[in-house]
């Protein structure tokens, strides 16, 4: 599920030019996690929140709305009012399986939900860029009932502290799986598998979930 590249960075609302250029985001990773102030510009907000995921993803142009709405408009204004409702449970799973971990442990971690290009080719990823790490995911991809094996995954990455699927991240995904009840993988596993594990139910229309069509 996830690559290390790297690129040059594109206009993040493809095309799309609000009338005020884009102050600089809040920083509390909180912050992406409440509801927005009433009079809040939900499309301003909706571009700082794809400024600071550019700011802290692996490859800047995997975060993308091409692939959703063009122009992305509607994206944005959904975006700008309903992030923190995707970022709450997602965040809430996040929490779950660091309580698997000793305090002194657990890595330090803050994930995101976010709309990844198709080009990309990973439905999420760990980018070491900041501290601490950052854990991308995009919910649109999968059902939401498979949400905490898509968040494990990435996780898992973070434990094992690297981007391939060998050891350590076999080692990671099972204590992580094991300790939340996801299918556990076989000690005979290779890393082709473990590349999508745990496995996870596809979203059979992914484009519509950012334009808030299914929840």
């Amino acid at each position: 599920m996830t690559r290390d590249l790297r690129s040059n960075r594109e206009p993040i609302w493809n095309g799309y030019s609000p009338q005020n250029s884009v102050p600089a985001y809040p920083q509390p990773h909180a912050y992406w996690q409440q509801a927005p102030a009433s009079e809040v510009d939900p499309v301003l907000r909706a571009t700082q929140y794809l400024s600071l995921l550019r700011d802290l993803a692996v490859q800047p142009s995997w975060v993308s709305l091409d692939h959703i709405a063009d122009p992305p408009g509607a994206a944005l204004i959904w975006i700008g009012l309903h992030i923190h409702e995707v970022n709450q449970p997602l965040n809430a799973i996040l929490s779950d399986l660091l309580a698997c971990f000793e305090v002194s442990q657990r890595p330090r971690v803050q994930l995101f939900a976010a709309p990844i290009a198709t080009r990309a080719g990973v439905d999420g990823f760990c980018s070491d860029r900041s501290v601490p790490t950052t854990l991308m995911v995009d919910p649109s991809r999968i059902v939401p009932a498979d949400w905490p094996g898509l968040v494990a995954h990435e996780l898992a990455h973070s434990v094992a502290g690297a981007s391939g699927h060998g050891v350590e991240f076999e080692r990671a995904i099972a204590h992580l799986c094991l300790a939340q009840d996801l299918p556990v993988p076989a000690p005979t596993i290779d890393a082709n598998a473990l590349s999508h594990w745990p496995p996870c139910r596809r979203h059979p229309q992914p484009e519509t979930f950012w334009l808030g069509q299914t929840v």
